[in-house]
């Protein structure tokens, strides 16, 4: 059922932003950066296809961090992400799939974007999704979400077409969803997703989302974590007893169009880590009785279909019609049947190797503090990508 496909030698990942690997059509794309101290060429783009890699993209180091945020692809397939360099520019790149580099904007340095941050190990961080193949949302995140927004970019235009104070979440077709900053002054945190028009930016619908993380899209609905129960932030003296109250995370389906909740489901346990498929989701809770893992499975309606018990520490990575991947201990990627699926498996859940010397570090943005885990493993079609410190591992779904 599951086979090792190619390994390829892949280029480090220094800010982990954006480490998960990305495959647009007949390419696998990955991002490197540079580190405080590093001189000379510093590798920011790498594609890779069947027979290896196809271009490999530098730029020249200073000493400064160089980090490339997540990529992401135009209609007509050309590959933009941006390169943030610390106390120095905040560039967007627009790349040709031969690797030859079409366009570049250097956004300035003014409001709004906080682009030199004059502490040591900033902790911005840029995402920038294209539109089309003429227009790009630019989003940053500043400190846990104190400062934060989207601004909607022509290419080549020095100024922007309109401004919001959210952190992207997702963006399809033209509604463009974001999370305000947290009010500090009320558990939970509280927050704000907003769905807009992406041509005009104007404000089609509000939701109050306490401490709502989105976990994936399913259809025209995004799913989203509610971890506002397990806040552990400072906001006073009765924090504490606050979260240590919580037994259960709340899992919720919010309409892309209409910002409505459609179902919530509630799930034992303080959740770590969802998945999405095309038949449900899954997610990974650490129970509040016995402190064991368990991977709860949820059907599209929010209708609770059962668990599977893991013990030690784990993450779900991803969901497909017939199983659930998880990585146990940050060791053993295992397959786990999901509850109903057509095609029975093994007693023993399957174990798929990762690759040689562990998986590179990949971190999520810390929207009002609360953030599900992640780690750099793609699944696309019957393809699971793994990218480990210095190669790129292929499993065969």
């Amino acid at each position: 059922m599951f086979g090792n496909g190619p390994r390829y030698p892949v280029i480090e990942s220094k800010c982990g932003w954006s480490a998960a690997p990305v495959v647009s059509d007949d390419l696998i794309l990955l991002t490197g950066g540079a580190g405080g101290q590093e001189m000379g060429e510093a590798p920011i783009l790498q594609a890779i296809d069947g027979d290896g890699e196809r271009f490999r993209l530098s730029r020249k180091a200073s000493g400064r961090e160089i980090e490339p945020g997540e990529i992401s692809t135009a209609p007509g397939g050309d590959i933009v992400f941006p390169v943030y360099e610390h106390d120095t520019s905040l560039q967007v790149m627009r790349v040709r799939r031969d690797g030859s580099v079409r366009a570049v904007d250097e956004l300035p340095d003014d409001d709004p974007y906080d682009i030199v941050a004059y502490d040591i190990g900033s902790k911005l961080r840029v995402a920038v999704r294209a539109l089309d193949d003429d227009g790009y949302l630019c989003s940053w995140l500043y400190r846990q979400g104190r400062r934060q927004g989207i601004t909607y970019r022509l290419w080549g235009e020095e100024h922007y077409r309109w401004s919001s104070e959210e952190w992207l979440l997702h963006a399809s077709g033209d509604t463009v969803v974001g999370a305000t900053s947290p009010d500090y002054g009320r558990p939970g945190p509280a927050q704000t997703w907003v769905g807009r028009n992406a041509a005009t930016g104007a404000a089609r619908w509000s939701a109050d989302t306490g401490g709502y993380v989105l976990a994936g899209r399913a259809g025209d609905a995004l799913i989203a974590v509610d971890l506002a129960s397990f806040d552990r932030t400072d906001r006073g003296e009765h924090d504490y007893e606050y979260a240590s109250a919580a037994r259960d995370t709340g899992v919720h389906a919010i309409d892309l169009v209409t910002g409505d909740r459609r179902w919530s489901s509630l799930v034992p346990g303080r959740a770590h880590s969802a998945a999405v498929g095309p038949t449900g989701v899954s997610v990974c809770a650490e129970s509040a009785d016995d402190g064991t893992w368990r991977v709860h499975h949820l059907g599209l309606d929010g209708a609770y279909e059962g668990v599977t018990p893991l013990g030690g520490h784990a993450c779900v990575v991803a969901r497909t019609a017939e199983f659930t991947l998880a990585l146990v201990e940050g060791q053993w990627l295992m397959a786990l049947d999901n509850p109903g699926a057509q095609v029975p498996g093994p007693i023993e859940p399957w174990t798929i190797p990762i690759p040689l010397g562990g998986l590179a570090p990949s971190y999520a943005a810390r929207v009002a503090d609360m953030r599900l885990d992640t780690v750099p493993i793609t699944l696309a079609g019957s393809r699971c990508h793994l990218r480990g410190i210095g190669s790129l591992q292929v499993i065969e779904v």
